[in-house]
């Protein structure tokens, strides 16, 4: 009989307060886990977002930077003559010119003249402008119409050039400015339209030192507020053009 009831003592189960507490405790860890997790989660996506916007802020300023070590190139006599800027500054914009192609005139430029003959108007467009100079004078004029064989000048010639004088080349304009409205950090191509080049911008600010010829560049993001990123550059073609 004792044997009995020790067997059955034995093979007792849990009570129902000790079912209760033990399924609590269990609910109570599963609860913490949840959010040690979802806190884990947390920082994990703002930690991996700022290093997304950083390394998008830091591809931003690559491409500025390369854009800025192609200003002047090319158009060194244009910039010694006083004609054009390689790397220049409007109302918030940051406007860099280079050379993209040379293009050859079939006869003389008279003053006034505004159709001038080429031996290829390919890639040629409209609105796109153009530098014509020799060694002592020079003019920047916009594409109006384009043909076959020649272009039409948006305004009349200020000065007349000769054929195995002149240099005529097409101009490649960039633009770098912050479109506020999104806010967006836009890159801009002669007259196509405006691209996207840094989502969420906040801050686009640049400082161009002709004493130095150093081009500072700042960008500040929305997610990342307390921090900006800033590079210098050093344009070397604008510097070759004015160097003595």
């Amino acid at each position: 009989m004792n044997k009995q009831k020790e067997r059955e003592k034995t093979h007792k189960g849990f009570s129902l307060i000790e079912s209760l507490i033990s399924l609590s405790l269990f609910l109570i860890i599963v609860l913490i886990s949840f959010e040690l997790f979802g806190r884990t989660r947390d920082i994990f996506l703002k930690l991996k977002n700022n290093e997304d916007a950083r390394e998008a802020a830091l591809a931003a300023l690559d491409k500025m930077s390369t854009d800025l070590l192609g200003g002047g190139s090319g158009l060194i006599d244009p910039i010694r003559l006083g004609i054009l800027e390689g790397v220049s500054q409007n109302s918030g914009t940051l406007i860099i010119l280079s050379k993209e192609k040379k293009l050859f005139c079939l006869d003389d430029l008279v003053e006034r003249q505004t159709r001038i003959p080429l031996e290829s108007t390919a890639e040629l467009k409209k609105g796109r402008d153009i530098c014509i100079f020799d060694s002592l004078n020079g003019e920047v004029k916009s594409i109006s119409l384009v043909d076959k064989e020649s272009i039409v000048i948006s305004s009349p010639l200020n000065l007349s050039y000769i054929k195995d004088k002149v240099s005529i080349i097409l101009v490649k304009k960039i633009s770098l400015y912050l479109d506020e409205k999104k806010p967006v950090l836009r890159r801009k191509v002669n007259s196509s339209p405006a691209q996207p080049l840094l989502e969420e911008t906040t801050f686009f600010g640049f400082d161009l030192d002709k004493a130095t010829n150093l081009v500072r560049l700042r960008i500040s993001l929305k997610s990342t507020k307390e921090k900006s990123y800033e590079i210098s550059v050093f344009p070397k073609n604008t510097a070759l053009a004015t160097a003595r």
